[in-house]
């Protein structure tokens, strides 16, 4: 690709660019590794709920991409010439990248939801749906329907209970909360 002479703005636009897939870049596999680990502490403390989001442990596949996506936009910003094989490369690496996904998500997703299913917990879609994440519980006792409109509510005041409440106890808070909200 032949290279052209940035503008000041152009070069501005590609700084930012660059800082921000680099930053991208570097928390990505943070972000996975942060995923994986909430839910296993989870599990191991046998939390009353937890969140778990199934593609959030595959979202490491996509760092080789974005690093590549970085050196283009480094050496677009240096004004160096881009070799074609290069764009090709990222290209390749895009499409495999989109197969992993695509193999990765729902294999992860069985196992991880077959582990926690495993240990006793049930999914919550009452609360579950105002997220991007799963809720999963304890006992489908502590899933009230009508607590979709506090599901956050709900889910933060289950993570101050030390001991299990009741379903009254889970009943009594969702109306509490829904009377007090908006």
């Amino acid at each position: 690709m032949k290279s052209e002479k940035l503008t000041l703005s152009k070069n501005i636009k590609g700084i930012v660019l660059f800082a921000f897939f680099f930053v991208l870049t570097i928390t990505l596999p943070m972000i996975s590794y942060s995923e994986v680990t909430l839910v296993f502490e989870a599990l191991n403390q046998h939390q009353l709920i937890f969140e778990e989001k199934s593609f959030g442990a595959s979202l490491i596949l996509g760092t080789p991409v974005l690093l590549m996506l970085t050196q283009l936009i480094f050496l677009k910003v240096r004004n160096i010439e881009i070799k074609p094989e290069l764009l090709i490369r990222w290209y390749k690496l895009c499409g495999i990248t989109l197969i992993l996904l695509l193999i990765s998500v729902p294999t992860y997703t069985y196992f991880i939801e077959s582990k926690i299913k495993s240990e006793g917990y049930t999914v919550c879609n009452s609360y579950s749906t105002s997220r991007g994440a799963d809720i999963w519980v304890t006992s489908q006792h502590h899933c009230i329907e009508k607590g979709y409109r506090v599901s956050e509510e709900i889910t933060d005041w289950f993570k101050q209970q030390t001991t299990e409440p009741t379903p009254e106890d889970v009943i009594k808070k969702v109306d509490e909360l829904l009377a007090n909200s908006p």
